[in-house]
Parts: C-alpha cells; structure tokens; sequence
C-alpha cells in the first residue's frame, strides 16, 4: 500500500510537471490564462455489470459525495476561441447496493481518476459583463483505487470480497458556463471510461463513469 501512494504521488506530480512544460511551449509569448476549478457530481451513475448469466450483479445507481479538482492553461487564439490543456483528480460517488438475489446484496467496483485533456472553450461575444461560453474536453482517464466486488449474505451477515482489476480508458465531456469577473460558473456532462475485471482474469467489464456536474473556478490572466 506504501508502494501504491508512493506511486500514485510521483505520478500525479508528473502529470502536473508535464502540464506545465506543454503550458510554457504552447502559450509561449501569448495571451493565455490559468482556471483552476473544484467541482460537484449532481448526478451520476456507473455502467451496470451482469454475471456469466447475463443477470445484473452491480446496479447502476451511486450514493454519497463525488467531486473533483481541476486545473486548465488556455491560449487565447481569438475574441472566440480559446484552446488549453488541463488535468484533474476526481473522486467517484460509490455505488449504491445492489439486491443481486433474495439472500445477496452487491456493492462495490468502484474508482478514482486522473484524466489528463485538451480543452476547448467557445465564447459568444456580448456586450454584457457576464460572458456565456460553450466547452468541451477530450483526453485520457487513468484510473486507480479500485475498490472489490462485495457480496454480503443476509443470512449469515457474512461478506465475501473479490479483487478487482481496472484499466483507463477515454476522457470526454461537453459543457456549459458563464463567466462574471473572472469567476467561472460551468455545468458539464463528462465521461470516464473504464474495464474493470476479476484479479487475474481477461475477461472484463465496461465499468464507466458519467455524471453531470457544477464547477467554479477563477481565471487567472497572464
């Protein structure tokens, strides 16, 4: 477990350092912002998975806080359009238990994320302080913290608990904000995609994870 925080903190500290070297060749002698944001999932939901009968074992549905951080570097190529990169840890709602038959409930499978994008921004020209805008993001998803499947027997209060493996996968999502004074106000529908397996079996499961979400955030100009 030492091993694993050791890893997951050199990494993210990679993904930060790349971002910046990307941000300083990118927005060298331009115009260019910085927009750290934090944000709340409003809804979400993960991909159902069904057993080797093709009967559900995990709902969908998800319970409890999901969130995430956020930091986007922009260059202002026109009035319009801005094009940036950005990187973001975000922790997943759980999945909420799952009545897999009369005596067994399900829970479980479920991650964090670090999904490193390009981000694309399109702003509509108004003479107004508030300053709507559309945008989108496509990247990649590295996905860790896997949690195991858990099955617990309601007849003898007993849990049986399987390790599970997961893969990244696509990073992509479309929104909607509006900026006032350089604070930004946004409403996004995002996706990670993910497999997710059994420890040692190749067979695997699309586990994603989508959700609408509200982010604010403050520009930083340069």
């Amino acid at each position: 477990m030492k091993i694993f925080n050791l890893w997951r903190k050199l990494t993210l500290k990679k993904l930060f350092l790349l971002l910046i070297v990307l941000s300083n060749i990118s927005f060298a002698k331009s115009n260019f912002y910085i927009n750290p944001k934090i944000g709340i999932d409003l809804v979400s939901r993960y991909e159902k998975i069904d057993d080797d009968n093709g009967n559900s074992l995990l709902g969908d549905k998800t319970k409890g806080f999901g969130g995430e951080v956020a930091i986007e570097g922009y260059k202002i190529l026109n009035e319009s359009i801005d094009l940036g990169l950005g990187v973001a840890y975000q922790d997943h709602s759980d999945r909420k238990h799952f009545d897999y038959t009369s005596n067994v409930d399900t829970s479980g499978v479920q991650y964090r994320s670090i999904p490193v994008y390009l981000a694309g921004r399109y702003n509509f020209l108004l003479e107004s302080k508030t300053k709507p805008y559309l945008r989108a993001n496509l990247g990649y998803s590295f996905n860790f913290n896997s949690s195991d499947l858990e099955e617990k027997n309601s007849v003898n209060d007993q849990t049986e608990k399987t390790a599970i493996d997961i893969d990244g996968g696509l990073y992509y999502g479309i929104g909607t904000g509006i900026e006032y004074k350089d604070y930004t106000i946004e409403l996004m529908y995002a996706i990670n995609q993910c497999k997710s397996s059994i420890d040692g079996s190749h067979s695997k499961d699309r586990t994603d994870y989508d959700r609408i979400s509200l982010l604010i955030g403050y520009r930083f100009n340069f």
